[in-house]
């Protein structure tokens, strides 16, 4: 008896390493740089800022675009760091937009989400080839 509920723990703890790993691992990670212009369309934003302001991000709701600014000569680009939920809450998307065109500047960068979703982003600073992010902000949330 002990060893077929041993048996039971076990198969349901692979059963949801498996779900998990499986949404996880289900979507492709987008890389994208922050090279245009501010976007043609107007609205607010909402700001997630690094926690030693390196860096900061913003998402403009209308025309779904992100802006990233690198605040600091430091040798690290800025970057927002995004995912984005489905109304079920299923990770569906993820990614990165880099500011990589040096300190003081600023760029927009314009993406096309799923209008509901739930999308979340921070703003963090780090090495634009991927190898890591640090010093990054509280996760913003927001209806896409």
């Amino acid at each position: 008896m002990r060893k077929r509920r041993i048996g039971t723990v076990v198969a349901a703890a692979i059963g949801a390493f498996a779900l998990f790993s499986t949404q996880a691992s289900a979507i492709t990670w987008e890389k994208d740089f922050a090279t245009g212009l501010a976007p043609s369309s107007s609205g607010s934003a909402v700001w997630s800022y690094s926690p030693q302001e390196d860096a900061n991000a913003a998402f403009q709701k209308n025309g779904d675009w992100f802006f990233v600014s690198d605040n600091r000569a430091d040798g690290f680009s800025g970057v927002a760091e995004w995912r984005l939920y489905n109304t079920s809450g299923t990770l569906v998307r993820g990614g990165y937009v880099w500011m990589n065109l040096g300190a003081g500047e600023s760029r927009w960068k314009n993406k096309d989400f799923t209008e509901g979703y739930k999308l979340q982003f921070r703003a963090c600073r780090g090495h634009s080839d991927g190898t890591f992010l640090e010093h990054c902000g509280a996760w913003v949330s927001i209806a896409a």
